[in-house]
């Protein structure tokens, strides 16, 4: 049964919240504008392809990892990168439920999945960091963000798990107070990557796709 909580914890779970939204979707509005500043190259040469299928099968490529050479060589890092997105997903819905509906997951049952989901996130983070700092190919590209964003990750899920219950007043303000940390840093650090990713994705496919070289025919035996 989730407890009655303070009016201190209750502003932080709603209008901080929003008002942390808020700033986040302000920074992501501008770098949007500010991407979509830059015109697109244009073709030159004839069509040798398909652009729109080679659009659509770059986007599809996330859910298929055969594809790439990179998750085919490494299937475990895709399989540890899906489920650390699956438990990020959870969480930020968790965020929307329990300060406006907490009795929907305040089962037994849906708490118990909640924090496994969550301790398999946490797990996740602690490999890419543990990645990060033992292989010196990972050290040389990393950045004090990188480091820092990883660590309060394991911390928000380490706070997620205590907050799923929702008997705990204390860990309601760590996790909430570290949900809004991360909507108002992300847009400025690297994990902000992934606003680039619908752009990449099309341009990959309208490109190559264009040339009649993407997707590619056949798979070389050797990736």
């Amino acid at each position: 049964m989730p407890i009655e909580v303070s009016h201190f914890t209750e502003v932080l779970m709603d209008q901080v919240q929003l008002v942390a939204l808020a700033v986040m979707a302000a920074v992501y509005l501008l770098k949007i504008r500010w991407i979509l500043h830059y015109k697109a190259a244009s073709e030159r040469t004839p069509s040798r392809g398909d652009h729109g299928q080679a659009i659509r099968y770059s986007y599809a490529t996330l859910a298929m990892p055969w594809e790439l050479p990179s998750t085919r060589r490494h299937w475990f890092r895709y399989l540890e990168f899906g489920l650390l997105h699956v438990a990020v997903a959870v969480a930020i819905l968790v965020t929307f439920v329990m300060p406006y509906w907490p009795r929907l997951i305040a089962g037994r049952d849906t708490i118990g999945v909640l924090q496994v989901v969550f301790a398999v996130g946490l797990l996740a983070v602690a490999s890419r960091l543990v990645r990060r700092v033992g292989t010196a190919a990972m050290r040389a590209v990393s950045s004090p963000d990188d480091h820092f964003s990883l660590l309060m990750l394991a911390a928000w899920f380490a706070a997620a798990i205590l907050a799923a219950p929702q008997t705990s007043e204390p860990a309601l303000i760590a996790f909430f107070g570290l949900t809004a940390f991360f909507l108002v840093y992300v847009p400025f650090s690297k994990i902000s990557h992934y606003i680039y990713w619908p752009f990449i994705r099309y341009y990959t496919g309208k490109h190559f796709g264009h040339r009649g070289v993407y997707p590619a025919k056949s798979v070389p035996r050797h990736a």
